[in-house]
């Protein structure tokens, strides 16, 4: 094989890789995001309360903007650590919890029903399991086109997406994306109502 012909086949098992491993990142963004959704609406986690001990603030710096100019944004939240009790009491109290992302600050002694996963402990919150299980469907709706895109090779096979699709019939492919397709339009239509009958 010349040296040409082993480069293209480098970039070409680079390519099939890199394509899988955003497969599997699809996958793990979206079982990561269901998990703290089912966390938020109380179905996971150790349910408790957590009682703060002091809060902090924490700056986001973002960048953004084409060569030779640069913007920038700012943005903050809050972090507040404290002491979670599990109500249950099968497990032992934890003083070094913490709560992230919040949009205020609280005052030390401040109480809030919650659950707990790690060290990291989630309000009860169904309108931010909403947006969790919404990112969730739609990184598996995502992952269903990759997935399409990885078997078919769309990219190299000369056809338009229409022709590809037509050369699923008869095979595992085409159902299997139909239904990883169909799982997520369901879920992300649902989350609203997934959300608030799970935390009710």
């Amino acid at each position: 094989m010349s040296q040409s012909g082993r480069v293209a086949q480098v970039k070409r098992l680079w390519g099939r890789f890199l394509h899988l491993l955003s497969i599997v990142m699809l996958v793990a963004v979206s079982c990561l995001c269901l998990w703290l959704g089912l966390t938020q609406t109380g179905v996971v986690g150790t349910h408790g309360t957590f009682t703060v001990r002091e809060c902090r603030l924490v700056t986001h710096h973002s960048t953004s903007g084409k060569k030779g100019h640069v913007s920038g944004s700012t943005s903050h939240s809050y972090t507040c650590t404290g002491t979670f009790r599990p109500t249950d009491n099968k497990i032992a109290i934890d003083d070094n919890s913490f709560m992230s992302d919040l949009e205020k600050a609280y005052p030390k002694g401040n109480q809030f029903s919650t659950q707990r996963t790690g060290a990291s402990v989630l309000l009860n919150n169904p309108r931010e399991a909403t947006k969790q299980f919404l990112i969730g469907f739609a990184a598996l709706l995502a992952d269903a086109f990759v997935l399409f895109w990885f078997i078919t090779r769309l990219d190299k096979n000369g056809m338009t997406l229409k022709e590809t699709w037509r050369t699923t019939k008869g095979t595992a492919t085409r159902p299997v994306v139909i239904t990883i397709a169909a799982v997520a339009l369901v879920g992300m239509a649902l989350s609203p109502v997934l959300a608030s009958s799970l935390s009710g």
